[in-house]
């Protein structure tokens, strides 16, 4: 069977799930990367040098994939010298077509969510340099370096109690995290730094859910693809109480990359709560 690459559409979260299959005998890890039109190459996070425990297929799952932009993915297998085994290629994209916005969590991604951005009125671009007077010269020397990545303040909407937990989980956890739009809204895929956030609530009725998060971000280079990992949203509790036997679970599930993502019955996004407010 030849290296092979499938990709599907996964509707929760809007991300690609990736299926390598028929690798190739002796192969330790493997890699796949996404190419965009721009040519910018990604590495999908968790599927960078992973161990392939001598399985013949491997599972990924892709959050952050740009909306409404045709990649294409390509896996490449690797001996234990880190000679490469072959590739297989697919291409793929997403049809959006809404005005709403997500919020990835890369390292949680069931804590992703979407949402109404109000405003990201402005991107302040800082510039290192020195201004320099001298004597008998009405136009100063200056020096200057590359502008800095922007900062700026984000402001989006929650509607419900759900909305907002997952949001402050997202927030609350300190990481980066991915601002996904459609290409036509001016932002297309944008990673973001947080450096303080104010949860308001906006509406006077006490029972109301609907929240405005005010977000201070600074853009920051997409996190390293091998350090921020995502956490896959099944637990061992959970299947424990979805499959009474082993025998069920295998009847059920065809491969334990499958497991991983299972939602847990009755929910799409599972979180921790941040912070517990029952104690």
């Amino acid at each position: 069977m030849a290296l092979a690459l499938s990709v599907a559409l996964e509707p929760v979260k809007l991300g690609a799930i990736l299926t390598a299959s028929g690798l190739p005998a002796g192969t330790t890890t493997l890699t796949i990367e996404r190419t965009s039109p721009s040519g910018a190459v990604a590495g999908v996070r968790g599927a960078v040098g992973v161990a392939t425990g001598g399985a013949s297929s491997f599972i990924a799952h892709d959050y952050e994939l740009p909306l409404d932009v045709t990649v294409t993915y390509k896996v490449t297998a690797y001996d234990a010298g880190g000679a490469s085994l072959g590739t297989a290629s697919a291409i793929f994209s997403i049809v959006y077509g809404q005005c709403e916005a997500w919020l990835v969590d890369i390292a949680r991604p069931t804590n992703s969510l979407q949402l109404v951005i109000e405003s990201m009125i402005e991107l302040d671009f800082g510039l290192p340099s020195g201004i320099h007077r001298v004597l008998d010269r009405r136009a100063p020397v200056v020096t200057a370096l590359p502008a800095w990545t922007p900062s700026s303040e984000l402001v989006v909407l929650t509607e419900t109690l759900q909305e907002r937990d997952q949001l402050r989980a997202l927030l609350g956890s300190g990481y980066p995290f991915l601002l996904r739009t459609e290409p036509e809204q001016g932002i297309g895929n944008m990673y973001l730094a947080l450096t303080e956030f104010v949860e308001e609530r906006f509406l006077t009725p006490g029972d109301a859910p609907e929240r405005r998060f005010r977000i201070s971000v600074v853009q920051v280079e997409r996190p390293d693809p091998q350090v921020y990992v995502p956490v896959a949203p099944n637990t061992y509790a959970n299947v424990k109480a979805s499959f009474a036997t082993y025998a069920a679970l295998k009847a059920g599930v065809a491969s334990y990359g499958d497991l991983a993502y299972i939602y847990p019955p009755g929910t799409t996004s599972p979180i921790i709560p941040w912070l517990p407010d029952d104690v």
